[in-house]
């Protein structure tokens, strides 16, 4: 796993559980599940955990009938399952595979007695303390000048004289850098919202990707 949306744990444990139970919603039983496939180290030594989480949740279906002429259209009730994957480090934080799936920041929650919150990520403290990056990706919104909102692509956008200041100055909500992390060429894209993703090295696993999110993005993480 290498992208993913990140919440903040605010608490402690040392081991989340495999789970499963069901919650009655509108009179309907609703199944929800937390399966922690496996449990690894991080290179730093650390602890680290990955599964898959599933909830069953309400939904309406839509049918439609044609009759002597007629088009009638009828809702009825029906259910449907959400999944994603997700890892985390105890007592830290969790990640899960979309904003979609933030529903596994309740159920880890539920597992150990602590609250996993969607975080924030501070862009513009992330791209300060990286003076030596390519931004080849920033968006931003809310600007002093013309344009309120955009988003822009280009080659070392920070080496442009007319779009160097502007990004450093802009309340960004997008970034996507190249820089040298651990020895190696990284490229990487993140969003306000705490979606990071990292494209460059390929060949970055759930450990690895935990271990970057942990030195480099966390410290600029805000909670919700």
């Amino acid at each position: 796993m290498n992208a993913g949306v990140i919440g903040l744990v605010q608490g402690d444990f040392q081991v989340v559980d495999s789970f499963s139970d069901a919650v009655v919603e509108n009179d309907r039983e609703l199944d929800r599940i937390l399966d922690v496939e496996r449990v690894f180290s991080l290179p730093s030594g650390d602890v680290a955990f990955e599964g898959r989480a599933a909830v069953e949740r309400p939904a309406a279906r839509e049918t439609t009938e044609l009759d002597y002429g007629e088009i009638r259209v009828e809702e009825t009730d029906a259910t449907e399952t959400l999944v994603t994957e997700f890892v985390g480090v105890p007592g830290e934080f969790v990640v899960v595979g979309s904003g979609a799936g933030t529903f596994a920041f309740d159920l880890v929650g539920i597992d150990t007695d602590t609250a996993v919150e969607r975080a924030s990520l501070d862009l513009d403290g992330f791209l300060a303390a990286r003076d030596d990056a390519n931004a080849w990706k920033a968006g931003f919104r809310g600007g002093d000048g013309r344009a309120e909102s955009g988003l822009l692509h280009g080659d070392d956008l920070l080496a442009d004289d007319d779009l160097s200041g502007f990004v450093r100055e802009a309340r960004l909500n997008q970034l996507g850098l190249e820089y040298t992390y651990d020895g190696r060429e990284l490229k990487m894209t993140a969003a306000e919202s705490g979606y990071v993703e990292v494209y460059r090295p390929t060949d970055f696993d759930s450990a690895a990707f935990l271990e970057y999110l942990r030195t480099e993005v966390v410290p600029h993480l805000n909670g919700s």
